[in-house]
């Protein structure tokens, strides 16, 4: 059997591990990344059928500093695309589409809230700071902040349309911990936004002519022409040869102990030896590779698995982490038979309003590209932690819940085109009430198992940019590691 040594092993080529992975390789660490799949980019997943561009994951993401970052460094920057920062984003609520207000004026003419949602927003000044120190639902954090209509109409639809998730169940201070420090740090969010605002003044006031000079940070939505797995193809050309696909059957020994993935039982040979051996088969040979540090870029569940030989109480932690599935279901309209324009970026819905859909996005009119002329791309979502058997449905009635919500909220007067339909049985995870303690016991566990380090989108954040800072921060950490021990 071939064997190999390399510094550092990444294993899982999502974003997190590709991230990971590419700057590792740029500091100089003689770095693999291991996948299983033929494929990488994880659940970013972008697809051309009969003149659509469909996602099969993440439509967009946030122009974060760290995402704009990368794209410049990767020389992509032509490839961006970015929404029309005025198309508005819509909520559902009896019986019509109201636009989410983007300024004052907007908010004080929108009648999504009552005028006593709206006067109840502005009491949020002299709302009590909550002095508990356990998690806080989003829901009651929301309600207790801006009101039951504000949660209701605003917050909720929000939670699922980000995490699919139930803002009764999810932890402000784990899903949205910068909201929740406006009112631990600040004493409420008005306080915290204007406080922050101004020191973000003085900082920029304070700052060198170079640092004046930088390119502002993107922070509308952004894709690339050829969709969102642009961006993890991009970072796997540049790996090259330390990109290995195809990887089945992965056995992992640390110092006698098996971490064990898919995975009949195995003893290393070794097991004084210090560091970690991985073997695994691949284009019908065996490998092995040996390496000092090793990071674990799967999803959650997965990562369980993997620690298991290591620790039971971090492979514990690892399998609480919950996944609601979830349909995505891909369809187009001719756009003269949709009586709402469609100019912004879709709806949600909040979960008062008894729709099996979450909401949509309206791809075609969100990026260019995205349809044949005269056509209209809409993707819908079904599921989620507060209807997880709709996911489950069958084909054909994942399309009639789709359409027949469409045609009622949009308009819609024909049958649609189905273009595609994509299913998670387990989707975004969930960073329900004690997912804060959570991570906060993994990190500790971590702590005390040198070499090891678990990256993902069920630790720090679940959006793209969110997984890039924290690949990119892990993988300086890894390398500081290895520069200290050398």
């Amino acid at each position: 059997m071939p064997q190999h040594h390399k510094d550092v092993i990444v294993i899982g080529a999502g974003i997190s591990g590709l991230v990971c992975a590419y700057r590792l390789k740029t500091l100089g660490v003689d770095v693999a990344l291991l996948e299983k799949s033929a494929r990488v980019g994880g659940v970013i997943h972008s697809e051309r059928i009969d003149g659509f561009l469909i996602e099969r994951g993440p439509n967009s993401s946030q122009g974060t500093e760290e995402l704009v970052a990368l794209v410049e460094e990767l020389g992509v920057t032509d490839e961006l695309v970015e929404g029309d920062p005025k198309a508005p984003a819509y909520v559902y609520f009896t019986g019509r589409l109201h636009a989410v207000p983007s300024g004052a004026g907007a908010f004080i003419k929108s009648k999504l809230l009552s005028f006593a949602g709206k006067l109840r927003i502005f009491k949020e000044p002299f709302v009590r700071v909550r002095r508990s120190e356990a998690e806080e639902s989003v829901a009651s954090f929301a309600r207790r902040r801006i009101g039951r209509e504000a949660a209701e109409r605003m917050v909720a639809p929000f939670v699922s349309g980000i995490y699919a998730g139930d803002a009764e169940q999810l932890s402000v201070q784990a899903a949205f911990p910068k909201l929740a420090n406006l009112e631990t740090g600040y004493g409420g969010l008005f306080r915290g936004t204007f406080a922050k605002a101004l020191e973000a003044r003085r900082a920029r006031k304070s700052a060198s002519a170079v640092l004046d000079k930088a390119a502002p940070t993107r922070r509308r939505l952004c894709s690339f022409k050829d969709g969102m797995a642009f961006l993890p193809q991009t970072i796997a050309s540049k790996l090259g040869e330390d990109l290995l696909t195809g990887c089945e059957e992965l056995r992992i020994a640390d110092r006698g102990s098996r971490i064990e993935a898919t995975l009949p039982d195995h003893a290393p040979e070794n097991p004084q030896s210090t560091g970690f051996s991985v073997e695994f088969e691949r284009a019908g040979r065996n490998h092995k590779l040996t390496c000092n540090r090793l990071v674990i870029a799967t999803p959650a569940k997965t990562a369980a698995t993997v620690v298991a030989g290591v620790s039971d109480h971090l492979s514990h932690l690892l399998n609480e982490i919950e996944y609601p599935p979830l349909a995505i279901v891909s369809l187009a309209y001719d756009e003269s038979t949709i009586a709402t324009h469609l100019d912004g970026f879709g709806f949600l819905a909040p979960p008062s309003q008894g729709l099996n859909i979450l909401g949509c996005v309206w791809n075609s009119s969100l990026f260019p590209d995205r349809a044949p002329r005269g056509q209209a791309l809409i993707t819908a979502f079904v599921g989620g932690a507060l209807n997880p058997r709709a996911a489950r449905a069958a084909d054909s009635e994942l399309v009639a819940i789709a359409h027949g919500e469409l045609q009622k909220v949009l308009g819609i007067s024909s049958d649609p085109q189905v273009v595609a339909i994509t299913r998670y049985e387990r989707s975004i995870p969930q960073y329900n009430l004690g997912h804060f303690a959570r991570v906060q016991r993994i990190e500790s566990l971590l702590r005390d198992l040198p070499g090891l380090r678990l990256i993902g989108n069920y630790l720090h954040g679940v959006s793209t940019g969110d997984c890039i800072k924290d690949a990119d921060r892990v993988a300086r950490e890894v390398r500081s590691w290895r520069a200290a021990s050398s």
